[in-house]
């Protein structure tokens, strides 16, 4: 397949998560007190954050759930994560992820700047695609998650892989 014609697949899934992300329950998936500890690290214990991680399981697996019910749609191997915005800073950390392949996730990292077309999603609420860039190797599409009052409070990124794995049998 194409990388325009898997464009094109991932801004159909993202125009379906648009609708279906319940921003209330995304806005509850990371603790207060977790959000704290990333939003305001300890510089002499840079991981502590991740010591102190925790999630309100219900809301975690409801939306978790709904991401994986996502990726099924197509028959392309898509990989999902949910961002939140990080109080009080441009930033963004992951609420949650499904699989190995993401544009934006860094294993062990917090938080991070907002990419330009994540602040777009935020500022807009727009599907977005991910701009074609250095990392040809995965093709990203952007939806935003919208809470009761309708404001964006949380994006869903849809990775696909250029070149998919091959499957473990064979």
């Amino acid at each position: 397949m194409q990388p325009d014609d898997i464009r094109t697949e991932l801004l159909r899934l993202a125009e379906i998560a648009a609708t279906l992300f319940d921003g209330e329950g995304v806005k509850r998936i990371i603790s207060a007190s977790a959000m704290a500890h990333i939003a305001k690290p300890d510089v002499q214990y840079r991981f502590l954050s991740a010591d102190h991680y925790d999630v309100a399981h219900g809301p975690f697996l409801r939306v978790k759930k709904l991401l994986m019910r996502i990726e099924r749609l197509s028959d392309l191997v898509v990989n999902g994560a949910v961002w939140v915005r990080v109080p009080e800073t441009d930033n963004v950390t992951v609420a949650l992820h499904n699989g190995p392949h993401h544009r934006y996730y860094q294993f062990g990292t917090q938080q991070m700047a907002a990419p330009p077309e994540m602040r777009k999603v935020f500022e807009t609420g727009e599907v977005v695609a991910a701009p074609s860039g250095r990392d040809d190797t995965h093709v990203t599409a952007l939806a935003p998650v919208r809470d009761s009052l309708q404001d964006v409070v949380g994006v869903v990124e849809l990775t696909a892989p250029l070149d998919p794995d091959a499957p473990a049998w064979s």
